[in-house]
């Protein structure tokens, strides 16, 4: 088992053919349950779109159903306390609560059944087989815990899948770091899954208390660099958290299509995006009790539509950042992870890592403004911040300004970076 390229290969190399028939078949429960159980939510929100059971036939029928978006899922709890009229299990039957993180607004509540449970795990068995987490090995995280559930859900994914977990949690307060950083010490982890500014934090942590991080820890900040957040993708805990990750090619999260329904959208038009075009992510989740219907993250994502050489057919996905934190230049849309790709190419402002800010005004702006942290070897700092504005505009053809401040100026966050701020 430990050496065979995929967790669950009789579904992960099923020909496309074949899984879109299986979506098909699982779609069409899904939508039979919204009438039969009923589902008050989706049920109304079909029928005013003039929707009957009978006219849902097949994959095309998505075609013609409305997305949802997450305030959609507030208005219900609040209309509905407290869960809503959107759950697809009673309340009897769901043996786990979690609150979304609340980054977009007010935080909805999520439940799950056994099966649920075991859905969300069974995908999150296959993104970490393709990570290379095997039995036997030990991982440490630093997700949160308590009410966002995130934590747990994490843990018990590898659990799971046979790998010792190691919960360390977000960083809190120079002793918690102290502890943590002892804990790695002694077990120096085979693989560690951190958020970027955690990884940063415990680093600059680790050398000022006199350890080499890679030598005394196993640990480096690889996964800082921004092309690392093309290796995963995810509907959210409400959805179908781990929905997918990157095989060896590094080229695209495998999605679990056999689990969710995904497209890709233009937000303005409704439109199915092509490959390599930015639009929203679109999910409708298959097999869980509690499932969402054409649910939009408003994410930002694009398809890699070629075959894999791996020889995984599950199609694989780009995410490029969120609606949110779109900064318009002129005509442009630039999203965070446009101006970290370039930052990355100059060492004095990404070593150990990138820190740094869009400054968003209160309109659209013509020129694109970058705060960000350089180096303690930089020496002209007024050159090299004109370099990277030079280079920020020939790669996003726009108007930059680029403003440099010594490292450690900038916020640091424990959980999720803030990229994007608007000016006051």
């Amino acid at each position: 088992m430990q050496d065979r390229a995929w967790y669950d290969p009789e579904i992960q190399t099923m020909p496309l053919e074949q899984v879109r028939a299986l979506q098909a078949e699982r779609l069409g429960r899904q939508l039979d349950r919204i009438w039969n159980r009923p589902i008050p939510f989706f049920r109304r929100k079909l029928e005013a779109a003039g929707l009957r059971r009978d006219d849902l036939v097949g994959l095309e029928a998505l075609h013609h159903i409305p997305t949802t978006l997450k305030d959609e899922l507030r208005r219900s709890e609040a209309e509905h306390p407290p869960f809503g009229d959107y759950r697809g299990a009673a309340i009897a039957d769901c043996v786990r609560l979690g609150a979304s993180t609340g980054t977009s607004g007010e935080p909805t509540l999520i439940l799950w059944t056994r099966k649920d449970l075991h859905v969300d795990y069974l995908a999150s068995y296959r993104g970490r087989w393709r990570w290379g987490l095997r039995p036997g090995m030990s991982l440490a995280n630093a997700h949160p815990f308590g009410a966002n559930a995130g934590g747990w859900h994490f843990s018990h994914g590898i659990e799971g899948l046979g790998a010792i977990n190691i919960p360390s949690g977000p960083p809190a307060g120079p002793r918690h770091v102290a502890d943590v950083l002892e804990v790695w010490r002694r077990l120096r982890p085979d693989m560690y899954r951190l958020f970027g500014n955690v990884a940063t934090t415990m680093v600059e942590a680790a050398q000022k208390a006199g350890l080499d991080p890679a030598a005394d820890l196993n640990l480096t900040i690889a996964g800082d660099h921004p092309a690392e957040q093309y290796l995963m993708a995810s509907s959210g805990l409400e959805a179908l958290p781990l929905l997918g990750s990157a095989c060896a090619e590094r080229d695209g999260a495998h999605l679990a299509e056999d689990l969710a329904i995904v497209e890709v959208i233009d937000r303005h038009s409704g439109r199915a995006c092509g490959d390599q075009e930015r639009g929203n992510l679109v999910v409708t989740v298959l097999e869980k009790d509690n499932f969402l219907l054409r649910y939009d993250l408003e994410d930002i994502v694009r398809w890699n539509m070629k075959p894999c050489p791996c020889g995984e057919t599950h199609r694989r996905l780009f995410y490029e950042g969120r609606v949110r934190d779109i900064t318009r230049v002129g005509e442009r849309e630039i999203l965070p992870i446009d101006v970290a790709l370039v930052l990355y190419e100059f060492a004095a402002v990404s070593t150990p890592s990138a820190e740094y800010q869009i400054v968003r005004g209160r309109e659209p702006r013509d020129v694109l403004h970058v705060r960000a942290e350089h180096g303690r070897d930089a020496t002209d700092v007024a050159a090299l911040a004109e370099a990277v504005a030079a280079r920020l505009r020939a790669a996003l053809g726009v108007p930059a300004a680029v403003e440099l401040m010594p490292r450690g100026e900038l916020p640091r966050f424990a959980y999720k970076a803030a990229r994007v701020v608007d000016e006051t």
